[in-house]
């Protein structure tokens, strides 16, 4: 039986990328070997001491909460499919160790790095013991929540836990009261903070229509989502607050589709989020499949009858590439970073495409998330490597992003790495048998 120790790296791919974009998908031999090299790079950034680098790039050897909990998820359902036992032992501890920074508040940080006596006046950190600490992240903490069960293994672990886990649920319940009954975030302006606290967080993600701000604070779509499973999961393992979690998730829900549902001249969708007024920004975006990603036991928190429009709309040609993905905005969606991080039209992330995938099979649309799981492997195949982000150019080629003053794309994404990982470990048994014949 041949298996991934044997597969040599195909010669072609030592090439450097060609100009002119080839559209040929990953053969089974190119699909095996990725498979090996995720593995190689996942030992490089998931590492023994309990850390999850965002990427292999050195600048991102450090921690990132959203990063952490997003790559354990897929790190995890890919050990599911075919063991990783020393990788998924790794990412437990990274995970478990991740509360250890949990903040007074009850609050999961955005980012730790390590305080080396020069980094403290520089924008978004304050100064915590040994770490520069940035908790502009709206998100984090539910994802904490969602992740975190996946990886205890004992009763001790649970118990060990549970005062965190409570103290983070406390926390996303005061932030809903205060905001109306959504998890939300106000712009931070004070020394150069986070604007925009979703995993888009760059600056002009959040804006529609106008070249301004909307009215803080922000409710987006697909936090809702992770508060509403946050509550589902914690509810079957918290008994004494197993009723109250359960009603603050039937609500969410039921708000959620009253807030968030519209419906223009090509169907019903989600808006990417609601200002500060409860007004619907209306964005095209691929965040409504990152809802669908949130699952649980089979439900979402978008109505049934709704999530038709939405699968639909993420693989309608207004937003789905065969050979790049699912955009992060609709075609004709308005520009506001001209750098093309997030904002603007044929701008894909990996990340979000394979949530966006585990999120259609899901909600049993398998022939949706086969599309979309194939059509990242294309620009993985192309890049030679787990690409953070990438974009068609003016010029009809596969580009990425570079702000002309040192940031560019990671290379080799651990997240995008993990969701590879899920992606080929999906098929690899049907890809070996295909080789061997």
């Amino acid at each position: 039986m041949l298996t991934v120790e044997v597969i040599q790296r195909p010669s072609h791919l030592d090439q450097e990328p060609i100009q002119r974009f080839s559209l040929e998908q990953m053969t089974p031999q190119e699909l095996l070997f990725f498979h090996k090299d995720a593995i190689r790079v996942l030992r490089n950034c998931i590492v023994p001491e309990g850390i999850i680098y965002a990427s292999e790039d050195l600048r991102f050897h450090h921690k990132f909460a959203r990063d952490t909990f997003i790559s354990a998820f897929f790190l995890n359902e890919a050990h599911r499919l075919i063991p990783q036992d020393e990788l998924w032992q790794r990412a437990k501890k990274a995970v478990i160790n991740f509360w250890d920074h949990q903040l007074p508040n009850g609050q999961i940080p955005h980012e730790l790095k390590p305080y080396n006596g020069r980094d403290g006046r520089r924008k978004f950190y304050y100064r915590n013991g040994e770490y520069l600490v940035n908790d502009d992240s709206v998100d984090a903490t539910a994802l904490a929540l969602i992740v975190t069960p996946l990886f205890i293994e004992t009763r001790e672990e649970f118990e060990m836990l549970k005062p965190k886990a409570d103290k983070a649920l406390d926390w996303m319940v005061q932030n809903m009261n205060t905001y109306d009954g959504w998890l939300c975030y106000k712009y931070n302006n004070v020394n150069g903070g986070i604007n925009n606290q979703t995993w888009m967080d760059s600056d002009g993600s959040i804006k529609w229509k106008s070249i301004r701000y909307p009215q803080d604070p922000i409710a987006a779509v697909e936090v809702q989502s992770y508060a509403w499973k946050a509550f589902r999961v914690w509810a079957d393992l918290l008994p004494k607050k197993s009723e109250e979690l359960k009603r603050k998730a039937l609500d969410l829900k039921q708000r959620f589709n009253e807030a968030f549902v519209f419906e223009d001249e090509k169907g019903v969708y989600l808006a990417h989020a609601l200002d500060g007024n409860g007004r619907q920004i209306r964005s095209l975006s691929i965040n409504p499949g990152l809802a669908l990603w949130a699952s649980f036991d089979g439900e979402s928190v978008v109505d049934k009858e709704v999530i038709p429009s939405v699968v639909q709309r993420l693989v309608s040609s207004d937003m789905f590439d065969p050979n790049a993905g699912v955009s992060t905005f609709a075609n004709g969606h308005r520009q506001f970073d001209r750098h093309r991080y997030h904002s603007g039209p044929k701008i894909y992330w990996p990340v979000a495409d394979y949530m966006v995938a585990y999120g259609m099979l899901s909600m049993e649309y398998e022939d949706e998330a086969k599309k979309v799981r194939s059509s990242v492997r294309i620009p993985i195949k192309f890049f030679k490597s787990f690409i953070e982000q990438y974009f068609w150019d003016k010029d009809g080629r596969l580009s990425y992003f570079n702000n002309g003053n040192g940031q560019k794309s990671c290379r080799n994404q651990t997240w995008t790495t993990t969701g590879f990982l899920w992606d080929s470990s999906l098929e690899l048994p049907t890809i070996r048998e295909k080789i061997a014949a």
